[in-house]
C-alpha cells in the first residue's frame, strides 16, 4: 500500500520509539527512522529497507 510514498518528502509527526509515524501527502505512514536523533518536525524523505522490508526515514537534503 505505501509502494506510492517512496522518495516522497514527507514530515515526521510521533515518535514511539523505534518506529516513527511520517504525515506524506495527507497520510500518516509508519516507518523506520535512518537516525535515532531525528526530532519531531524534521522533513525527510521516504525510502525502503529491503533487508528489513520496511519504509525508511532519511532527513531530507537543503537545497
Amino acid at each position: 500500500m505505501a509502494e506510492w510514498a517512496r522518495g516522497a518528502r514527507g514530515r515526521t509527526v510521533t515518535w514511539p520509539a523505534p518506529d516513527m509515524y511520517v504525515l506524506v501527502e495527507g497520510v500518516l505512514l509508519r516507518m523506520l527512522p535512518d537516525s535515532p536523533e531525528t526530532p519531531v518536525g524534521t522533513e525527510v524523505v521516504v525510502g525502503y529497507d529491503t533487508g528489513l522490508r520496511r519504509l525508511v526515514a532519511h532527513r531530507a537534503e537543503r537545497p
